[in-house]
């Protein structure tokens, strides 16, 4: 086997219609699964669409797959695999600027010829071509509707190991998103690392939600199941953002196995379910629950199982795990069965890089490991250095392996600095993760983003545990977005949405008030307090929180808080109408 393609080949000559996908959508508070798409019907799929590709002349050449969720996207994809067109998943540009503004830059960047998407969307994808002036060099494809040639139309190209699969564009939590080129063999290696650590018959199936152009929701729920022969039922994001009842329901009656997403996800589940809506479901047949793409909140696997454990979710089905799309996925993970491996660690230590265990079991801040390290050489290297550190050291995560990605397309110097970097003694190349972390008894810790370090009064603080101590604070605080700003001197910032609805007769100032004061107590840090409505702290696909969009909002005075409590050289970024004394939700 040289190829991904060869493995569908493969596995539908093996299963044929005895494996599928499937997909759900919300009706009247059920699941209703509205197609199944089999191995053997997915394979001739997409074959024919291979060769329509060919005839068109678009081997070797990058195809933009702008899809809903759902099967129609499968076929394409693997269409794209057997015709050696270089796939490019992204989501569809909707009315948000910054889709549109993504969605250009990549034709332009990985030079787009073809569009492939379903009919429902083509009229508006064509329409929007011309309002960018690309409808004479870009053609669009409806594959749902399109009278595709017979699979035996004409032979496919060779595709080997070496031959570029998928352009996956980073969603870029500190910077402009970069396609990442990952080849065939980089996909077989690392589906078979996830194969090793989810450890599961070729019976098993899945059950899931994410978006098909996040690293995470294509290779590990979409590809995965092809490469390992397991079945696999999932839903549209959207779905599961309006109803994220849907995703236990899915696990209840597939009886799936495993499932995946970012931290995020379980805590808007739990927000998004009432107790009496959990009373029918079951699912004690959940072994594998990945927790991945952001950093694992302790506190978010303790409520998950408090919340979950009477309809059979245990801890021993969490499986945290760490990667990114320039190592395909997956780096570490956790084996089945063995839950999360948490400890306790002294706040000053890691404040000096050090990961002291703490005394006690109150003491100090508890930490999640991300698993062991699968299929990769991971090193810890010392900030600004080419020294590899000793085990309890921080220091930034380099790693090396067949699942690292080739580079960023057509960016060398980029792919120069980041996949090809060496230790002081020659040894390499690694990638370099941007990631701060720690090895502790084989275990990754990630502590954080090397460009993301809050540096105040010489003390390093990371800022995750900034938001987290505001989100702790009151109901009302959601999300967050803590960052450094040089005014004077370093001063940190935590920008907060505030849901309204939790408010219960709350003031601005008085929940402000709260906030900093949890913050204080968590960290010992003052911080400039910012307070915003709901859905301004942006996320990547991945869940990761754009700490850099939110701070370059406010320094170019983008930011339209609700309330505010800052020093005063921050304050100068703020309108000059907005008033910091006790102010009342309208209403």
């Amino acid at each position: 086997m040289t190829s991904f393609a060869d493995q569908l080949s493969k596995q539908a000559e093996r299963y044929g219609e005895s494996r599928w996908f499937a997909f759900v959508e919300y009706h009247r508070g059920a699941v209703v699964e509205t197609g199944r798409l089999t191995f053997a019907g997915l394979d001739r799929r997409a074959r024919s669409l291979a060769v329509a590709l060919n005839e068109a002349g678009v081997s070797d050449r990058a195809v933009l797959l702008l899809y809903p969720a759902g099967l129609e996207f499968l076929g394409a994809f693997f269409g794209c695999l057997y015709a050696r067109s270089v796939a490019v998943p992204a989501p569809l540009p909707a009315t948000d600027p910054r889709a549109l503004e993504r969605a250009e830059k990549i034709i332009h960047d990985s030079d787009i010829r073809l569009i492939l998407t379903d009919a429902a969307n083509e009229p508006s994808l064509r329409a929007w071509l011309c309002s960018i002036g690309q409808q004479e060099k870009v053609e669009c494809w409806a594959t749902d509707t399109a009278r595709l040639p017979s699979p035996e139309a004409r032979p496919l190209p060779p595709v080997d190991a070496r031959t570029t699969a998928y352009l996956q564009y980073t969603s870029g939590s500190t910077g402009e998103p970069r396609g990442v080129v990952v080849s065939h063999g980089n996909l077989l290696h690392n589906s078979e690392q996830i194969l090793a650590v989810l450890r599961f018959p070729d019976t098993g199936t899945g059950a899931g939600w994410l978006p098909h152009y996040h690293d995470m929701g294509l290779v590990g729920q979409l590809l995965q199941p092809v490469y390992a022969g397991g079945n696999m039922v999932f839903s549209s994001p959207i779905t599961f953002v309006a109803r994220p009842l849907i995703w236990l329901q899915m696990i209840d009656k597939y009886r799936a196995a495993f499932t995946m997403a970012p931290n995020f996800a379980y805590e808007w589940l739990l927000r998004g379910t009432r107790d009496e809506d959990l009373d029918e479901l079951d699912i004690s047949c959940l072994q594998w629950a990945l927790n991945g793409a952001e950093p694992v909140r302790v506190s978010t696997l303790r409520a998950t199982v408090d919340r979950l454990g009477p309809i059979g979710f245990t801890e021993h089905v969490w499986a945290p795990a760490y990667g990114m799309a320039e190592s395909t996925v997956l780096v570490t993970g956790t084996r089945r069965g063995l839950g999360a491996c948490i400890r306790r660690f002294d706040p000053p230590g890691l404040e000096r890089h050090e990961a002291i265990s703490a005394r006690g079991d109150v003491d100090g801040v508890e930490l999640a490991s991300s698993g062991r390290p699968v299929g990769v050489d991971l090193r810890i290297v010392g900030p600004g250095s080419r020294t590899p550190l000793e085990e309890g050291r921080i220091g930034e995560i380099w790693i090396a392996g067949p699942s690292i990605a080739e580079g960023y397309w057509q960016q060398e110097t980029a792919t120069r600095h980041t996949f090809r970097a060496r230790l002081d003694d020659g040894t390499g190349p690694f990638l370099r993760t941007g990631d701060l972390g720690f090895l502790l008894d084989g275990e990754l810790f990630v502590t954080g983003r090397l460009k993301e370090l809050i540096i105040v009064n010489g003390r390093n603080l990371y800022p995750q545990d900034l938001e987290e101590a505001g989100r702790s604070a009151h109901a009302a605080a959601g999300a967050g977005a803590a960052f450094g700003v040089e005014a004077g001197h370093e001063h940190a910032v935590l920008v907060q949405e505030v849901d309204e609805n939790k408010l219960a007769g709350l003031s601005y100032a008085d929940l402000s008030a709260r906030v900093k004061r949890a913050v204080k107590s968590a960290t010992g840090t003052p911080v400039s307090l910012i307070l915003v409505a709901r859905s301004t702290v942006p996320r990547t696909t991945s869940g990761k929180t754009q700490r850099t969009r939110v701070r370059d909002d406010l320094l170019a005075r983008r930011l339209v808080p609700l309330h505010a409590d800052t020093h005063p050289e921050i304050r100068a970024y703020l309108p000059p109408s907005l008033s910091q004394s006790a102010t009342h939700p309208a209403g």
